[in-house]
């Protein structure tokens, strides 16, 4: 297990961490831009040295301790970490297999072989870094951080600088690869999709703090805040009984009353539009919501703009908030 403890200060932010990361499993630090995401993950790999507390063990080895006397400090090509950025370098005067090769003494041919299999690579391993696109180079230093066999394998968002095809053609090799041969993973993302690909645990990162850590699914079902909600793509604040508030997802509305699965509301249709291929509807909801919800639609729900429509909003998530936390239209005197 990877145990992290940190406390960063910067002039704009504090950074504080408290992460266990269990053996085998891919572990995402996901949230916004500037969240201390990426300082995290550089000072497990030892890039960062600017902490005031930090504590960070490996499989109960202690790889810093500013706390101890004196402080614990092992060097970076000593964790047995690698460490794989957005812009992957390769060296440009070597081969593809001279790159995949480079720093690795124990790999035998039939394993060399394999891992060039499932990287796609056969047809390249005479190539250049010059001769090949964005996506073949990331593959290219995917295997070769592999190669070297790291305890952990740290991934500062690897893939947001691709196209869509080649970003998530990377995610499930990634996956593949993780299931035939589990390594401990700490993945860096501030999209939302790629982190409920990937993660077995995802940790949300919001302005230098961990929110919360779970599952995708325990996440999905219960943010712990309203803050948390947001993160994970939570649109609206409804007003419910109890002076409390349901988050709404839009991809948790369905069409029609089914009052077992939810609270129930109508709207009128104001806008049909298509995003990422499907089909979706801005509705202005009837008091005592006043809000505009996005409702994705079935191939097969005839709607047309002026309709009124029924929802249900499926077990939506409850928060005690205070008023300052609804949005104007939502405040009563």
């Amino acid at each position: 297990m990877l145990q992290v403890h940190l406390e960063i200060y910067r002039k704009s932010i504090v950074i504080f961490a408290d992460l266990q990361v269990p053996t085998g499993e891919i572990y995402c630090l996901y949230g916004p831009s500037a969240g201390g995401k990426s300082s995290i993950l550089a000072a497990i790999a030892g890039f960062e040295s600017t902490y005031s507390t930090a504590i960070i063990s490996l499989d109960e080895r202690i790889l810093v301790d500013t706390t101890s006397h004196p402080p614990v400090h092992v060097p970076i090509w000593q964790r047995r970490m690698v460490y794989l950025e957005q812009s992957a370098r390769l060296f440009p005067h070597l081969t593809v297999t001279e790159n995949l090769l480079y720093g690795t003494s124990q790999v035998s041919s039939k394993e060399f072989a394999e891992l060039v299999a499932e990287l796609g690579l056969q047809d390249y391993l005479t190539y250049k870094p010059s001769q090949l696109s964005g996506g073949l180079i990331q593959r290219v230093a995917l295997g070769r951080a592999l190669a070297t066999h790291p305890a952990v394998l740290l991934l500062d968002e690897p893939f947001s600088a691709l196209d869509w095809h080649a970003r998530h053609s990377l995610q499930d090799l990634l996956l593949r690869l993780q299931r035939r041969a589990p390594i401990t993973m700490v993945l860096v993302t501030h999209q939302l999709t790629e982190a409920q690909r990937l993660a077995d645990q995802i940790a949300l990162v919001d302005k230098g703090h961990v929110l919360q850590v779970g599952t995708p699914t325990h996440l999905m079902a219960n943010p712990i805040s309203w803050r948390a909600a947001q993160l994970l793509g939570y649109g609206w604040l409804l007003p419910a009984p109890g002076g409390q508030a349901y988050a709404i997802h839009s991809d948790q509305i369905v069409l029609g009353e089914t009052p077992e699965l939810g609270p129930t509301g109508q709207g009128v249709v104001v806008e049909i539009f298509w995003r990422e291929g499907q089909r979706r509807v801005r509705v202005d909801l009837q008091s005592p919501w006043l809000e505009t919800v996005e409702v994705p639609l079935s191939a097969s729900d005839g709607v047309r703009l002026g309709d009124l429509l029924a929802l249900t909003f499926v077990q939506p998530p409850r928060f005690s908030l205070a008023q300052a936390d609804l949005p104007p239209s939502q405040k009563t005197p």
